[in-house]
């Protein structure tokens, strides 16, 4: 199969790299430092499963250099989703498929709105992955799991070939006949604590010690599951249990993306996790205090980093 890249940093140079790896023809939109460390020494994968080093893999800056995909896998911030549109319409076929993998809900409809709906699948991946250095992609957790789906619900055959295509590669992957709810569930696992970590300057194992921020993020979870229920979401009713378990077993430093990208002072996906939960409660007429207070504390420093 033919795929894509486009955004090839730690997640998408990790599932790049598995699907080259299991013999599928794989290109690479790059650029900058990851670029040309890619095309001087190749991309190489450091990770508990098997290492990996593609030594030329196909990358570019220019999507028209690269050919047409079957599908393209987006793996870029979500504020850049609009110009990831437009640029990587060289790629596609009349039958290309496109799977985001990124953070928050909006991204396979801002996709869809320039592509076309029928294009677009929804996807959520778990992978911790990140680019150790230039052309170094390092795996830190024990597995790496997707699950993607139709946007309507539906199970088509693409979706199945795509779900077997992944598992062969070794990676774990799940059909959804849900996606939308997936996706909202990652949202409220992710932002529920995200930002308040960045505005305490605090990792996670901090952050539910003390119980006035235990007390903060149980409140956010709650704000979340119930505009993702106002929009038709089924969250099952033991989904605060299933965070606090996955909260209570992370690492005592840990932190998350979004919390790291803004306490160095770089652009984030803050209006995608906390925004994105302010506006779909305005919406729907759900007051969200905690997330409201997050995002609007956090947006000075969100709008000095992107100037």
């Amino acid at each position: 199969m033919r795929f894509a890249i486009f955004g090839s940093g730690g997640l998408g140079g990790y599932y790049g790299a598995r699907l080259a790896k299991a013999g599928h023809e794989v290109a690479f939109v790059a650029r900058g430092a990851q670029l040309e460390a890619m095309r001087r020494d190749g991309l190489k994968v450091l990770s508990a499963l098997g290492d990996i080093h593609l030594d030329k893999p196909k990358a570019s800056d220019d999507p028209r250099e690269l050919g047409q995909a079957e599908c393209v896998i987006v793996a870029v911030k979500s504020w850049q989703v609009g110009e990831a549109a437009q640029a990587m319409r060289p790629l596609l076929g009349s039958e290309t498929v496109v799977l985001p993998f990124l953070n928050g809900v909006e991204a396979a409809d801002q996709l869809g709105a320039v592509l076309g709906p029928e294009r677009v699948l929804g996807g959520v991946s778990k992978v911790f992955s990140l680019i150790e250095a230039p052309g170094v992609i390092r795996h830190a957790s024990a597995g790496a799991y997707v699950e993607l789906g139709e946007l309507d619900g539906a199970r088509s055959a693409r979706t199945r070939e795509l779900c077997e295509t992944f598992a062969r590669a070794g990676i774990d992957a799940t059909m959804s006949g849900d996606i939308r709810a997936a996706l909202w569930k990652k949202l409220v696992t992710v932002s529920s604590w995200a930002g308040l970590g960045a505005l305490a300057r605090s990792p996670m194992g901090e952050l539910r010690k003390y119980p006035e921020t235990r007390a903060m993020i149980d409140r956010a979870m709650d704000e979340g599951i119930a505009v993702g229920a106002a929009r038709g979401h089924a969250m099952s009713a033991d989904l605060k249990g299933e965070l606090w378990r996955y909260y209570d077993g992370l690492p005592e430093g840990a932190t998350a993306s979004m919390q790291r990208d803004i306490m160095a002072g770089r652009p984030s996906e803050l209006d995608a996790w906390n925004g994105a939960i302010v506006r779909f409660g305005a919406e729907a007429g759900i007051e969200t205090p905690v997330h409201r207070f997050t995002f609007h504390a956090l947006l000075p420093m969100e709008r000095r980093a992107r100037r």
